[in-house]
């Protein structure tokens, strides 16, 4: 792989491209101080296949640079580097709904310790990202065969509830899903996305700005399924479904992830009787496999994105790997099977 850093700090640039080259995932490493310079080296070296960007920098800030970088060039992998901050948040949102496919937090320099953490930090959540993209290229939805409508018609008994699912690629994807979604709900919603604390606030925002028919917030203690509402699991807490309620914990972490799909579907199992809608989008890893194994021998409905559509098909691939009579879907017609179910009496 060829990865360019684009980043205005001379420390950050120099500590991101060691680690990817000390990584044996990456052949050759480029470094320049802000956007139009990324993308002036992208024109003329469109073999590039990474690209690591801050988002804050002179001349051209992060964001514009994707924008311009997705007008000529769909396939580069786009890494940004964000602030852990509210602000820091709610631009990686932005730029993850612009066409950017993951991101990494960074600390703001402060001295010795606080570079040393970054360094640290580089190599501990860069370089799996890294490797969680090989021999992928990001992908446009590509529609299969499969009448959705005739799908949701054949439907038993109508979904009471959609749960979806998604990590790596899933801001851009559900930006996507969700601007697509034009009937007026009938069903209510819950969403688990991989995210830090601060940034599924803004995915709330973000979606609920995207959406015509929808609002979109964080679940907490107490809330009730809503038609209408979207519930979103807020960082680093577990979100689960108990006596007709939701719940929030900061229990132990499952498949290395908090919120996790798995503890959300797992209590659905036990505590919700009527028949789910469970969706998995883009992801890495295979949170959500599990419980959706369940969720099946329970009679309810299941689909993930097809893997021409997603930027990493970790966890849509393991479900369709435990339930291998899972239809694959575009994100097109993901839409559509939630535009049928809200339509359905």
């Amino acid at each position: 792989m060829k990865a360019l850093v684009v980043d205005d700090s001379v420390v950050f640039r120099m500590a991101i491209s060691q680690a990817l080259v000390e990584s044996d995932q990456i052949t050759k490493v480029h470094s320049v101080g802000n956007g139009q310079a990324g993308i002036e080296y992208l024109k003329t070296n469109p073999d590039t296949d990474l690209i690591t960007l801050d988002l804050e920098m002179p001349i051209m800030d992060g964001i514009t640079a994707i924008k311009e970088i997705r007008k000529f060039n769909r396939d580069v992998f786009i890494l940004v580097f964000s602030s852990f901050s509210s602000k820091g948040a709610e631009k990686t949102v932005l730029a993850l709904s612009f066409g950017a496919n993951d991101f990494v937090t960074k600390q703001d320099l402060g001295g010795a310790a606080s570079i040393e953490n970054s360094l640290k930090m580089i190599r501990e959540s860069l370089i799996p990202k890294v490797k969680s993209f090989l021999g992928k290229k990001s992908g446009e939805s590509v529609a299969s065969s499969v009448n959705v409508p005739a799908i949701v018609k054949d439907m038993t008994i109508k979904p009471k509830l959609i749960v979806i699912g998604s990590s790596t690629g899933g801001p851009e994807a559900l930006n996507k899903l969700f601007s697509m979604v034009k009937e007026t709900p009938s069903v209510p919603l819950l969403l688990v996305q991989h995210m830090p604390p601060f940034f599924t606030e803004k995915l709330a925002g973000h979606l609920t700005n995207t959406s015509s028919v929808l609002e979109f917030k964080e679940g907490e203690n107490g809330d009730q399924l809503e038609v209408g509402k979207c519930l979103i699991a807020p960082g680093d807490f577990h979100m689960i479904y108990e006596n007709g309620k939701i719940k929030i914990n900061q229990s132990e972490k499952v498949c290395f992830v908090r919120p996790s799909l798995d503890v959300l579907l797992d209590s659905l199992a036990e505590n919700y009787d009527d028949k789910i809608l469970s969706l998995v989008l883009t992801g890495m890893g295979n949170d959500g496999a599990e419980a959706n194994k369940k969720l099946n021998l329970r009679g309810d409905y299941i689909f993930v994105q097809n893997e021409q559509s997603s930027v990493i098909w970790g966890m849509p691939g393991a479900v369709k790997e435990n339930i291998p009579t899972v239809e694959c879907l575009s994100l097109e017609e993901l839409a559509t099977m939630i535009n049928e179910v809200f339509k359905r009496i």
